[in-house]
């Protein structure tokens, strides 16, 4: 049960972060720095990673009560959130958050890790949303370290993905990128559609007949 539920968290995190489709990006922005610096932007990337994720987990049902949003509300919200990633990665546009004077900010950065590597261009807003909407009934210990299991695995993965950058984008090429992310577009999209068709049965049960 743990182990499943694990498996399935990763794959739907990883799919919604999809390190791969932020490789080019990834590359730009490092391309005029040294091997020392660039690693230690990936493991602050990938630490921070980590502490946004784990803080949008633990911190979903205090969102829920502070702003007085209901279950169902969150989960289609957060649906259309998921949807649109997918569908961004269905077009190859998911990782394009990164342009014009933001990026022309990144390139003059000393450090990169927190914005925009970690935030946007990695954990998002549909990752965030994922993750808020995993924390609502989840509440067993098990599923909690399985989450965070799955998020720990995740940044370990972006950490090996983006330490051999220039080998994967050599290899697969832009082209090859764009099909990896496309298949993981169409799961994110069917993990956005199928968040939000649960929530409006749910909603619909409620109405007195």
């Amino acid at each position: 049960m743990a182990l499943s539920f694990f498996i399935g968290s990763f794959i739907s995190l990883f799919a919604l972060i999809n390190p791969l489709s932020a490789l080019p990006v990834f590359i730009s922005l490092t391309a005029n720095h040294d091997s020392v610096w660039r690693n230690h932007q990936i493991q602050k990337t990938c630490l921070y990673i980590i502490i946004i994720c784990g803080c949008s987990y633990f911190a979903g049902s205090s969102i829920l009560g502070f702003f007085g949003i209901s279950i169902n509300a969150l989960k289609i919200a957060g649906g259309i959130v998921i949807s649109r990633s997918g569908f961004l990665l269905l077009n190859a546009k998911h990782k394009r958050d990164v342009k014009g004077r933001i990026k022309q900010e990144a390139l003059e950065k000393e450090d990169i890790a927190f914005s925009p590597l970690a935030m946007p261009l990695l954990a998002g807003p549909g990752s965030i949303s994922l993750l808020i909407n995993m924390s609502i009934g989840n509440t067993e210990l098990e599923k909690k370290a399985a989450i965070m299991a799955a998020i720990v695995c995740v940044a370990i993965c972006i950490y090996a993905i983006f330490s051999i950058a220039p080998r994967i984008l050599k290899y697969t090429g832009e082209a090859g990128l764009k099909s990896l992310s496309k298949i993981m577009g169409f799961l994110v999209l069917a993990i956005g559609i199928e968040m939000i068709s649960a929530s409006v049965v749910n909603l619909l049960k409620t109405i007195p007949l």
